[in-house]
């Protein structure tokens, strides 16, 4: 057994029993190209083409000499430890020599010239290592060419130890690249860069020894739920330990070179997307609605019907929760949610259903704009609904009742769902749906994660205080008119709400070109923090300071 302490220094490597992961390079150069004519080297046998599994090949010029050397170097973006590497040959070489670099830089042998065993011009071998190294960078040294005369190959991994990556779907999405993540409804898809903005590790996995796939924010295993693949079966992420004693492959996935994820102990099934793509749609619009309150006159079916100028209203003065239930059918991905008020409710809450049982996913005590949106983490759920606990003290306020008022919701979802499907016909998805591209992490750190949310608790608490500090403001007006100010409260005029709007463009204009605040503006969302509905309530309490003021 041979141990090896990573660098970053709290990963022991054994090669005694350990489970492998092949990864491909994400760029490559080589010393000699085949021309065809082209004194630059022909793009159709470019270094580039040994990075996949696919119909091309790098080839070099030929009629190199016997003791001349050819080099293929391939370099990945993120260190990995590695066990050694996988060559597909297309044309093999009569000696061959491998390099290792853990910079990109400088270079050492990691395993002498060697010959050639084989007859023929193309097969597969693997070059292991005698320790696992540090790798940034692979050089392949080729001499002696053989009867063809031409050094090929078809594509080039590393064979790596399992480290922390996260699992990038090849589904075509309009929301950008879409990353596994681990949810407390449930496995789902979500943006990349929201995922890692949200710092709480949900994106992050790793294969154990085992070949279990476990989230390390939660320590919970991707698992096919009974090991059932019928019907494409029901994935989740389960506890490892109960998952592992079933003993029937349900939780063990094994990496493939051409990006799929098999289940090897169930047969020849590979995980797989169906339904549509990532936040695709506004499933609000086909979705049986009602409520548990209604004024005749503004019937609930207002909120989808895309009229600006219609709204679902309460009836006067409820007494007990209000709930708005939007009925999907079938089981939807929630994305985000955006609701338009007529009459704010200042209290409540989102409430998601999955599998018969409700979940909070969203809870306000001290609402105060006339739009709310929901931004994620996405949620799985066949229903949802709005429950509203109090009305607000002055939006609510109609002709002296109180009432909650909607005007429109919009969900954005999607139907798409993680099954089990055979390998072959998986591998025939019009995108790259079936493929699972593995992006290493190598320093994921869950104190920092933990910091990251404190933080974001800290503003989603300011938030909460300035809005019930709002709220009393509203409420001590008319008292405070009485005693001798000119204060009235009034909805945002058109003018107010334009100046918001400029200000929104302008500040995506300055995102535009400042790449800091485009990060910043990633988090934003991706840690549930509506940035502009803040600053709504910012201009709001500024706005009622004045009136109050002269």
């Amino acid at each position: 057994m041979i141990l090896q302490l990573n660098l970053l220094g709290y990963v022991l490597v054994s090669t005694a029993a350990i489970a492998q992961q092949h990864v491909a390079f994400d760029a490559a150069s080589a010393s000699s190209t085949y021309s065809a004519g082209n004194l630059a080297g022909s793009p159709a046998f470019a270094a580039q083409q040994a990075l996949s599994g696919g119909s091309g090949y790098w080839c070099s010029s030929g009629s190199h000499g016997a003791g001349q050397s050819v080099t293929w170097k391939g370099i990945v973006h993120s260190r990995r430890i590695a066990l050694g590497v996988k060559v597909d040959w297309a044309y093999a070489p009569g000696e061959v020599k491998i390099l290792t670099s853990s910079d990109g830089a400088n270079f050492e042998e990691a395993k002498c010239w060697q010959s050639s065993t084989r007859p023929e011009a193309a097969y597969e071998e693997s070059f292991m290592f005698d320790a696992p190294r540090n790798i940034k960078a692979v050089t392949i040294a080729m001499q002696a060419p053989q009867s063809w005369g031409y050094f090929g190959i078809n594509s080039v991994s590393l064979i790596a130890v399992p480290g922390p990556v996260m699992l990038v779907s090849g589904i075509t999405s309009a929301a950008g690249e879409q990353c596994v993540v681990a949810g407390g409804l449930g496995l789902g898809l979500e943006p990349c860069l929201e995922a890692i903005a949200a710092g709480d590790g949900r994106e992050v996995m790793q294969f154990d020894e085992d070949g279990q796939i476990v989230n390390m924010a939660d320590g919970s295993c991707l698992t096919l739920i009974d090991g059932d693949t019928s019907g494409g079966g029901a994935l989740a992420m389960d506890v490892c330990s109960t998952s592992a004693a079933s003993g029937d492959g349900r939780t063990i996935f094994a990496p493939s070179p051409n990006g799929q994820l098999k289940m090897p102990r169930l047969g020849n099934y590979c995980l797989n997307l169906v339904g549509d793509s990532p936040a695709s749609a506004d499933v609000a619009k086909g979705a049986e609605i009602a409520a548990t309150s209604t004024n005749a006159e503004h019937a609930v079916k207002n909120i989808v019907d895309a009229d600006a100028q219609s709204f679902w209203a309460s009836g006067n003065d409820p007494k007990v929760p209000v709930d708005v239930q939007l009925d999907f059918g079938v089981a939807q991905q929630i994305n985000s949610v955006q609701i338009e008020w007529e009459h704010p409710a200042q209290a409540f809450e989102l409430q998601v259903s999955s599998g018969g049982k409700w979940t909070s996913v969203y809870a306000t005590s001290g609402n105060n704009v006339q739009t709310t949106k929901y931004l994620g983490p996405p949620v799985s759920g066949s229903a949802m609904r709005i429950r509203m606990t109090r009305t607000h003290p002055t939006l609510g306020n109609v002709d002296g009742h109180e009432v909650y008022g909607i005007r429109n919701v919009r969900v954005v979802a999607s139907s798409a769902r993680a099954v089990v499907q055979d390998c072959v016909e998986a591998d025939g998805s019009p995108d790259a749906r079936d493929k699972f591209f593995m992006m290493a992490v190598p320093e994921f750190d869950p104190i920092a994660a933990s910091a990251a949310k404190q933080n974001a608790a800290l503003l989603t608490a300011a938030q909460k205080r300035l809005g019930k500090v709002l709220a009393e403001l509203y409420v001590a007006m008319p008292s405070l008119a009485a005693c001798g100010f000119k204060a009235s409260f009034v909805k945002h005029s058109p003018a107010l709400t334009q100046q918001f709007t400029s200000t929104s463009h302008a500040d995506r204009d300055t995102q535009g070109q400042d790449a800091s605040a485009t990060a910043v503006a990633a988090v934003a969302p991706a840690m549930g923090l509506d940035m502009a509905a803040l600053q709504e309530l910012i201009s709001s309490s500024r706005d009622a300071l004045t009136k109050v003021s002269h």
